[in-house]
């Protein structure tokens, strides 16, 4: 392990498969800055690139390259969720109204496009439509910023004389030029309905501090699911995860007796109709209450040089062993 240069795995000789593995050695490359991750993989120093190496704004010129391929496939067990997280402590954020307005403000299809250059779906709640249990059938949030301005007139949120209804502060997630453009797209959404958004920056450490000690208002996240809601959706929401310190726990302080009740019996109920019927319930209620903003349930690109084969086979793709996987020569 040279450190910040690269990690060496060499081929294990007693590997339990015989004549596994076919490559005798590996090199994870480290490469802080994106713009030299793409030239890596653009000029064949790398082979293989995974989950946020590269930029989604340079993936559509990579995935054209003659030696290059692209997949989003070897990601379902992860299956990733993107969203705006909401202090629900602090005011206007514990309003539900406040909640479900932000929902409308955003324009979810133009962040798929625009901003993510198509990877990824929009989200309907807080289940990925590729993972088990998900259901369509939940309160629905197409861009309309009339409905998000009727919902802020609602809680009596009337512009000023400067157009301004509510000021926020907003926590720009520090991974990756990709959150900033979304954090910036946000701070314009809002503001067109009469909500002015603060975008504060910080590092990596400063913004895992922050927000697992519940000092913000907003800021973006995205999750893991593996593969069932017991595992990795009950976690965001569920009371007894309120956990201060503790990050990718339910730090927005959402609580609803309900739903803790719902995820607690669905999590051990073995009758596949009573558990699908639980994780339905508790998803209509969620999208309902909009604890977190769900903007899109994301596709990480896989950039594959065409020498490399069988490198995604599974639910967990560059993840797995590697055991199959072979290169043809340099040409």
């Amino acid at each position: 392990w040279e450190k910040g240069s690269y990690v060496h795995l060499t081929a294990y000789d007693d590997y339990w498969q015989d004549g596994r593995p076919y490559l005798d050695d590996i090199y994870f490359r480290i490469i802080p800055d994106a713009a030299s991750r793409a030239l890596a993989m653009e000029t064949g120093d790398a082979d293989i690139s995974q989950f946020g190496n590269i930029e989604p704004f340079d993936v559509p010129r990579l995935s054209k390259l003659p030696n290059l391929e692209l997949t989003t496939k070897g990601y379902e067990m992860f299956a990733p969720m993107a969203w705006i997280e909401m202090n629900t402590r602090k005011p206007p954020l514990n309003d539900r109204r406040f909640r479900q307005a932000i929902m409308y403000a955003l324009d979810r299809e133009f962040i798929r496009d625009n901003i993510f250059f198509g990877l990824g779906r929009v989200a309907t709640g807080p289940i990925n439509s590729v993972t088990t249990q998900y259901t369509p059938d939940v309160q629905k949030y197409p861009h309309d910023p009339e409905k998000a301005k009727a919902l802020l007139d609602d809680m009596g949120l009337e512009p000023g004389s400067d157009g301004v209804r509510a000021n926020v502060e907003f926590l720009v997630m520090p991974y990756g030029e990709v959150w900033t453009r979304l954090a910036e797209y946000i701070k314009q959404a809002m503001g067109k309905v009469g909500v002015q958004v603060t975008l504060r920056s910080t590092d990596s450490a400063g913004w895992a501090q922050q927000l697992s000690n519940w000092d913000y208002q907003m800021t973006n996240d995205y999750v893991y699911q593996y593969g069932h809601p017991a595992l990795g959706v009950a976690r965001t929401y569920i009371s007894d995860n309120i956990r201060k310190g503790v990050l990718f726990s339910n730090t927005m302080g959402y609580s609803n007796e309900k739903v803790d009740e719902l995820f607690a019996k669905a999590a051990v109920e073995n009758d596949d109709a009573k558990r699908e019927q639980m994780y339905a319930e508790v998803q209509k209620i969620l999208a309902k209450d909009v604890p977190v903003a769900w903007l899109l349930e994301m596709e990480f690109p896989t950039l594959l040089n065409k020498r490399v084969h069988n490198a995604v086979t599974t639910a967990i793709g560059t993840s797995d062993n590697f055991a199959d996987v072979w290169v043809e020569p340099k040409q």
